[in-house]
Parts: structure tokens; sequence; C-alpha cells
């Protein structure tokens, strides 16, 4: 059987649906894409969720996209809501709170 060819595109929804579960003091992961150059995830938090402090063994870029999460990084935080991003480099420590209710998409760029 031959080798099939990639497909040029990918078409992602979903980006940023709520978290209608009850998913505790978490927030709701899923990943909604994964290819050989990226991670495509999405997160979707309650208010006052927390996503303790950890770090990606990539480099990362996290999109806004409804509500208001607050991102800590190096010591500082932003605020990411829909039309903000943020780009942060491997190994290093952040966390993430829910102000409102709110989703992020999360790309982890772990290829060429």
């Amino acid at each position: 059987m031959p080798d099939q060819p990639q497909p040029v595109f990918t078409y992602l929804t979903g980006l940023s649906a709520p978290n209608d579960d009850d998913t505790g003091e978490r927030p709701k992961v899923t990943r909604i894409h994964r290819s050989d150059s990226e991670t495509v995830v999405r997160i979707a938090f309650r208010a006052g969720q927390v996503m303790a402090e950890h770090l990606a063994a990539h480099p990362i870029l996290v999109l806004g996209q409804s509500g208001a999460i607050e991102f800590t990084v190096d010591g500082q935080t932003v605020r990411l809501e829909p039309g903000t991003a943020i780009r942060v480099n491997a190994r290093t420590h952040h966390s993430l709170r829910a102000t409102t209710d709110g989703t992020v998409t999360l790309v982890i760029v772990h290829g060429q």
C-alpha cells in the first residue's frame, strides 16, 4: 500500500467551547489536533480554576479565546482575553488562573 499524501490543511473547530463538565478545581483539557510539528489543545476554565505551575518540554503559544485567564510566567502576570496571546520558551515554569469562565488554545510547537 503506497503512502497516502498528507493533507495541505487541517480545519480546527471548537477552540472556544466552554467547560460544561464538573472538573473540580482543574480546567477541562482537550487535545484538538496533533501532527508532526505541533499539538493543539483547548483548555476550558470555570472562574477560579487553576492550572498549577508547570513547564512544557517544547515552546508554547497560548491564545485567549474567551473570558479572562491570568497567565503567570517569569514573575509577571498577563491577562489572556480574545485577541491576545503569549509565547513561552521550552522548560519555562508558568501557571494559569481563570478570573472568569474562559478558554485558551495551547499550541505546543514540537516539530521543525
